[in-house]
């Protein structure tokens, strides 16, 4: 018999074994047992969490033969061929390669043929976020008239890309990530019954990796086992995933404390010859001191870091050293940095310089959005010369928001022209001024930024703006070299004129 990935070996085959989803499971369940089933239900969540497991449980109990409960028997001819992937009642589309009009136009001719074995015909449409405005359309038809013989399952992880019309004709239910204690019960299930065990530690690491995600943690597991014998060790696992070890960030920590760059430049170059990516390094070290200010926070009963008491311990004394108010401006600009690493092409660099400027780093400084302030002086002075003033608002929150959200702006253009969405890989949102969004283009991109500048395209990314914050901003383009040397019209003034207030009367 071929190999089967753990993943699809343990996937669930009933509510039961559903991990972390009981308040879907239970729901379903009673909807069963009452006869109380929609046509169409919305499942939307984090990858890996079981939106597509639960969509084929579901299929399976309402065609179930014997169902007890609501749960499926798993033994009757229709659970079985649903199981085996050969029912002719359970149809699965890819909307990611499925997502124009003539496949949904296809599917509606087809929903009017009734079930071959069981008393539904089930649709499960995966990344459905992923269809076209039109293809939504002709969906929005059937949604509406819906025979009695069909139920529909969408699952998407971005419900905020499904039309309002759609999700209104649908039951939603949000499956949550899975919390680390859950995955590390299912992991460890795993391992007895395969007669393996792991370090202390290991399942830690795994279920920290996947983040919150059960089918990326199993995937994980599954790697390690391979490269394993019946133990699995923490080497092993830091090597199979390619983190940073954990003593290697305390070590990493500890070179700030002492103000030892020597020592850190040693220790990231070691870091770099073991195989470890620079952008890796940035993503664990982010990590590593978010967990000291979650720690300084809320102390050393958390569940928020993941880890045993001794190590918790040595991370809050670090935290002690450095400051809370290093630690978050440490945080903000390397976020900011591990963001960009895209853009950058030697990241060797990028991540040794960025380093060693944290290792003198002594004020916290606004890396988000740059506020301008005026002297009384200069305002009465620029009243009198008429010059522009440029007024950012204090709206720091919702540049925060768009910075937050740029990534999923940034796909949904992609679905809609693709030509735009290379245009902006090159940008960044980086200011608000009253109505106004300030987009700063990489030094060298110029024809990116006219290219965006053309009333479709602009048009475009401001719609997809409005989508994310309810209201419209209008886009302005510019290139990084002209934000850098923009003239202060305030000191251009000054120049011209003199720093004296002259009154002018008629």
């Amino acid at each position: 018999m071929a190999y089967r990935v753990l993943y699809r070996e343990w996937r669930p085959q009933d509510f039961h074994n559903l991990v972390g989803q009981e308040h879907i499971s239970i729901t379903l369940q009673n909807a069963i047992n009452k006869g109380r089933i929609a046509h169409a239900y919305i499942f939307t969540g984090p990858r890996g969490t079981g939106k597509t497991s639960t969509a084929k449980i579901l299929a399976k109990a309402v065609n179930c033969e014997a169902s007890i409960e609501g749960e499926p028997c798993n033994s009757c001819n229709n659970c079985k061929s649903i199981n085996e992937g050969r029912s002719l009642d359970v149809i699965e589309i890819d909307a990611a390669s499925n997502r124009g009009i003539d496949e949904i136009r296809d599917l509606r001719e087809r929903v009017s043929f009734v079930p071959t074995q069981g008393k539904y015909k089930v649709y499960i449409i995966d990344e459905v976020h992923m269809l076209t405005t039109e293809a939504f359309n002709a969906l929005l038809k059937t949604l509406e008239e819906p025979p009695g013989h069909i139920l529909f399952v969408l699952a998407t992880t971005e419900p905020h890309r499904i039309p309002s019309t759609i999700m209104s004709r649908c039951q939603r239910f949000d499956f949550r990530k899975i919390s680390p204690l859950e995955m590390e019960g299912r992991l460890q299930e795993i391992l007895t019954s395969s007669a393996l065990t792991a370090d202390e530690g290991v399942l830690t690491l795994v279920v920290r990796k996947a983040d919150g995600g059960l089918r990326d943690a199993i995937s994980i597991l599954d790697q390690c086992i391979s490269f394993s014998n019946e133990q699995i060790t923490l080497k092993t696992a830091y090597e199979v995933l390619g983190l940073v070890k954990n003593d290697a960030l305390v070590s990493l920590t500890r070179a700030y404390i002492e103000k030892d760059a020597p020592s850190l430049l040693v220790q990231v170059n070691n870091m770099l010859k073991e195989g470890l990516e620079p952008g890796q390094i940035i993503k664990d070290f982010l990590e590593h001191l978010r967990s000291m200010i979650i720690l300084t926070v809320c102390g050393l009963d958390t569940s928020l870091v993941l880890g045993n008491s001794e190590e918790k311990e040595i991370l809050l004394q670090q935290a002690n050293d450095l400051g809370i108010d290093w630690l978050s401006d440490t945080v903000a600009r390397l976020a900011k940095i591990d963001n960009e690493s895209r853009w950058r092409q030697n990241m060797r660099i990028v991540l040794e310089t960025t380093l060693l400027g944290f290792l003198w780093q002594t004020e916290t400084k606004p890396i988000l959005t740059k506020k301008i302030t005026q002297p009384k002086q200069k305002k009465e002075l620029m009243k009198i010369v008429s010059a522009p003033t440029p007024v950012t608002l204090e709206a720091a929150s919702t540049l925060d928001k768009i910075i937050e959200g740029w990534d999923h702006i940034m796909e949904a253009i992609k679905v809609r022209k693709k030509s735009v969405h290379a245009y902006l890989t090159v940008s960044e949102p980086i200011e608000i001024q009253e109505d106004v969004l300030i987009l700063a283009f990489k030094e060298g991109y110029t024809f990116h930024k006219e290219k965006i500048q053309e009333q479709d395209n602009k048009k475009l990314v401001e719609e997809e703006l409005e989508k994310l914050l309810g209201v419209r901003l209008k886009v302005v383009c510019n290139l990084e070299e002209d934000i850098d040397n923009a003239e202060d019209p305030v000191q251009k003034a000054l120049d011209l004129f003199g720093s004296e207030v002259v009154t002018i009367k008629d």
